[in-house]
Order: C-alpha cells, then structure tokens, then sequence
C-alpha cells in the first residue's frame, strides 16, 4: 500500500489556511441538508464515506466506548443509516463562523454525531492506539473542552473540488487532520476490520493522510 502527504507537511498548509446503540430517528430539517455538489455550510449534516477499497463503509457511532473520557465507540458501517443517526455528523465550526457560512478547505471544525436527537458527541481521538500503523484511537465525546478542546477539533483538507475556489462542496473528498498537540493528532483513517456488531472497519488516526489506498479519503455526502 502507498502513502502519500506526511503529517508534518500537512500541518504547515492547515495551519496556514485556517487562519483565514438504537434511538428515535433524527429529524433534519431542509435547512440541515444539501443537495449533491452544492457548496458545504456549517450547520449542514452530512455522511463521511471512506474509500478504501472504494467502499469503506460510512464514519458511525456504534455503542458505548470503554476509553476513559469517551462516550461512543466510532467505527465504519456498510450504510450511513445503521441506526437512527449513527452515521451522520453535523459541521459546526472550530473557529465562530456562523452556521450558514462556507465551509473552505482548511477549516477547523467539529463534527457532532447524530445519534439520540443530535446527542452523539463530538468526534473525538483519545489515547494511543495499539494497530499497526495507527496513531491515536477515536471515539466521541460529550465535552467540546476535552484536552483543551484541541482533541475533538479536525481540519478539513479538501483534495480538489469544482470550481478550484477552495469552498468544499458536496461530494469532494476530504482529509480530516486532527488538532491535538497543534495538528499532530494524525488523519482520520480506517485500519482493519472491526468486529463489534454492525461495524465494517476500525476507525483510528494515522500519520499519513493515505496510510493505505483511501484509507484516509473521506467523501462528503447527505441523507
């Protein structure tokens, strides 16, 4: 398998840009939604479908986590809607930008998963993980402020969208680089085969933005 961008050529770019379990099914409102290659909006909830092997299953929250701090354990699922809003997250940003304004490439942002009416938490690393070739273990958190909140915040590396704007759009293609210890936190990655029930893959961070073939591509959609 390749690799591709390392972590610490990556940080300097993020850096740089940014400066500018079963429940009842989540409701979303129009206004939580975005149709196919409309530009990406804080406030809009969405579907992180990763691409390795073409299909690496949808990013899903899936029962109770055993990490100290953690809330629910994140893995892939085979589709978005496992459960009531398991596999999908809502943008709010990082930063203050309003919900409504565009998401652009190189943004900071949390992702808030959907499960129990929007209750999910916050998308999350916490610990170091102990598969090959993995960084940090992630898993959601009920608290924004965890380690300084730098934890549960990600930049959001979009690899190409149309037109070259640098506004992410809907169904482009992302890497998510997390911010603990200013943006070492590693790529959101999948690595292996998870075994918890309904589960696809293992879900960690890594070093590299692609450890293996798309393990670390993320393509954006909506419900």
């Amino acid at each position: 398998m390749r690799t591709k961008t390392t972590l610490s050529a990556v940080v300097v770019t993020a850096a740089a840009l940014a400066a500018t379990a079963t429940a009842t099914a989540v409701p979303q409102s129009a206004a939580e939604a975005a149709p196919q290659g409309a530009v990406l909006t804080y406030g809009t909830t969405i579907t992180l479908h990763n691409l390795w092997n073409s299909d690496g299953g949808y990013l899903d929250s899936n029962g109770y986590s055993q990490q100290p701090g953690a809330y629910l354990a994140v893995s892939t699922a085979n589709t978005p809607t496992r459960g009531p809003g398991t596999g999908s997250w809502k943008v709010l940003s990082a930063t203050g930008k309003n919900n409504g304004a565009p998401v652009v490439s190189g943004d900071i942002v949390y992702l808030v998963n959907q499960w129990d009416h929007g209750h999910g938490g916050y998308l999350d690393t916490n610990g170091r993980s102990t598969r090959a070739g993995a960084r940090l273990n992630v898993s959601t958190t009920k608290s924004a402020t965890r380690i300084a909140g730098s934890t549960v915040k990600w930049h959001v590396l979009d690899k190409t969208s149309s037109p070259r704007d640098g506004k992410v759009r809907i169904d482009d293609t992302v890497n998510l680089l997390n911010d603990y210890r200013s943006a070492q936190g590693g790529f959101l990655d999948t690595n292996g085969y998870e075994t918890r029930p309904g589960a696809k893959l293992a879900v960690s961070t890594s070093y590299y933005s692609d450890r293996g073939v798309g393990t670390g591509s993320w393509k954006i959609g909506t419900l």
